[in-house]
């Protein structure tokens, strides 16, 4: 289904002429990394869509500012992840509609499919802000420091948070018996992050 994007219904947000049209060419070709980096979030097409359209619509609000800074982008990824923590404090609907049942039909090919959609699984079992860092520091590939701007957090928390998400993720990896080297297994000396890097 295509949705009307919701920031049309935005009023205060510029002139049609000038930010507005800045605006769409920044949205469409930043939308499908938005939604697909939402859907490493909350594991749902349907939601991250949602979590997407929400994200831009606060970003247009508020364009005529951000428009002026040297990394839009870095902005608008922001606005993302704090969305999702906001809606996730709030009404915790990823537990409600049963995020993450659509991802056999829509989840991309991969080297491993096997590995892709248990690394997938194992990240929807993390805590929001845990999952949030991890995404960030090994989808988006953001440094610790960039990471904790865009969340809003300390630099230590993102360390911590980081090394509290993987050894989650090595356990979980580790108890469904599939064999994914020594990087996850129990104990095992790497970060796991060539596996996130390369399946996410």
């Amino acid at each position: 289904m295509i949705r009307t994007p919701v920031w049309q219904d935005v009023s205060d947000a510029g002139d049609a002429r000038g930010d507005g049209l800045d605006f769409d060419d920044f949205a469409r070709s930043r939308q499908a990394h938005l939604r697909r980096t939402a859907h490493l979030l909350c594991g749902d097409w349907h939601l991250a869509e949602d979590l997407t359209q929400t994200a831009l619509a606060k970003l247009y609000a508020v364009w005529r500012r951000v428009r002026q800074l040297e990394s839009p982008d870095g902005y608008a990824r922001r606005v993302l992840y704090r969305t999702f923590i906001d809606e996730t404090r709030r009404r915790r609907w990823w537990e409600r509609t049963g995020a993450g049942a659509d991802q056999a039909e829509v989840v991309a090919p991969a080297s491993d499919p096997d590995l892709r959609l248990t690394l997938l699984d194992a990240l929807r079992q993390l805590p929001p802000r845990g999952r949030a860092v991890l995404v960030l520091r090994f989808w988006e590939d953001q440094s610790v420091e960039a990471t904790a701007a865009a969340l809003g957090c300390s630099v230590g928390t993102v360390k911590s948070q980081t090394s509290r998400g993987l050894g989650t993720l090595r356990t979980i990896l580790a108890d469904s018996g599939k064999d994914f080297g020594k990087d996850f297994g129990p104990g095992g000396a790497g970060t796991g992050t060539g596996y996130l890097r390369a399946e996410w």
